[in-house]
């Protein structure tokens, strides 16, 4: 375990994933410098109890150097589906060997080997990081569980839950908090250096198989269906999404409707000690809520 009074650096801290992992370092006692771009954002982070915050643009080689100042660790997150994801690696990862910083631990995804461009990026951050000579631990996580939540409403109204892509698709749906918890022991335990870990949940499941788990917890059947492709991209359109990142939706939604994304749970369950969160405790909690 790293000496407590260490700092440990989170990029891209104030995203979803972001603030997940600065939680649970925080909950293990971490001491966290946070990367973030505002200042209500740095607020909020040290509110939270987040120790040190630097503000700035993260594809920025003197901010970087500056956030990498007296820390010995580095959990990098990058902003979803960013078209420059392996280019930021590259300068990262070189400042961060200029630097001396002791591990980098990247938080990339499951299979980034598959034919999508942000996953192809992530194999790129992980090629050059490999490279290196740094010491590094890469964690591949799989698809949220709390992609369930943006629709939740939906399934509540319209008693279907529905994904633009097959409903017989699996997807090792994992929980957030588990993934959190899993970068926090990677970031703060010393027997993770130069690991690749994939990190699926407990069960590979389909679109029909969340509906008749949705069903079983809300007492009502709920059916599963096929969104079509291009009415969520124009909705995403609508939403004033730029037309990159778009693109990049329908072909990783095109693979997903082929093939799904499914791993392996037994890493997350040995990293964790424990069973991972359920789809069905997700689906409870969400029930609970409303």
């Amino acid at each position: 375990m790293s000496s407590s009074s260490d700092l440990m650096l989170v990029t891209a801290a104030s995203g979803k994933t972001g603030r997940a992992c600065v939680s649970r370092l925080l909950a293990h006692g971490a001491n966290v410098r946070a990367l973030v771009r505002r200042q209500d954002a740095a607020d909020e982070l040290k509110a939270s109890g987040v120790q040190e915050v630097v503000i700035g643009d993260l594809f920025d080689a003197e901010v970087l150097r500056i956030a990498m100042q007296g820390i010995s660790r580095i959990l990098h997150i990058c902003p979803p589906m960013h078209p420059n994801e392996d280019i930021l690696a590259a300068m990262l990862t070189q400042i961060a060997l200029a630097q001396g910083i002791e591990r980098l631990v990247l938080y990339s995804v499951m299979h980034p080997h598959i034919d999508v461009p942000h996953h192809r990026r992530k194999l790129k951050a992980e090629e050059t990081l490999i490279g290196s000579g740094l010491a590094f631990t890469i964690l591949q996580p799989c698809r949220y569980m709390q992609h369930v939540d943006a629709i939740w409403p939906q399934i509540l109204r319209d008693s279907a839950h529905c994904m633009p892509f097959s409903v017989d698709s699996r997807f090792s749906l994992v929980h957030l908090d588990d993934l959190a918890e899993a970068a926090a022991l990677a970031v703060m335990e010393d027997n993770h250096e130069n690991a690749i870990y994939e990190l699926g949940g407990r069960e590979a499941l389909s679109q029909s198989d969340c509906a008749r788990i949705i069903s079983h917890v809300l007492g009502r059947e709920i059916t599963a269906q096929t969104r079509p492709l291009q009415d969520f991209l124009n909705g995403a359109r609508a939403a004033g999404m730029p037309e990159a990142r778009i693109n990049v939706l329908d072909i990783m939604n095109r693979h997903y409707d082929a093939h799904g994304l499914h791993g392996n749970g037994n890493i997350l369950r040995w990293l964790l000690g424990r069973e991972p969160i359920s789809f069905e405790d997700h689906v409870r909690a969400l029930a609970l809520r409303g």
